[in-house]
């Protein structure tokens, strides 16, 4: 008997290792894998989860600094990064 794998011809094992390692850090960062009635094991809504309490806060701070960067270049208060 032979297998049809075709379906694997696109898999990258090392982008789905880093999603599934990156779904485990969700987990473990929300406090579900230490108990609690409904929620081990429960994936659904970690994504939302972390872009409110983890990445969300971080990308608005960036975000202020980058109109801080912005405004201190155009006033000629800063000098462009080099790239070597």
């Amino acid at each position: 008997m032979t297998m049809n794998t075709d379906y694997l011809a696109g898999w990258d094992v090392k982008a789905e290792q880093r999603k599934a390692d990156f779904m485990d850090h969700m987990y473990q960062c929300s406090g579900r894998a230490k108990g609690g009635p409904g929620v081990v094991g429960l994936y659904t809504g970690l994504w939302e989860e972390f872009c409110l309490r983890e990445a969300g806060p971080i990308m608005r701070d960036r975000y202020f600094e980058m109109l801080e960067a912005v405004r201190l270049y155009e006033e000629g208060k800063l000098e462009p990064a080099v790239m070597s």
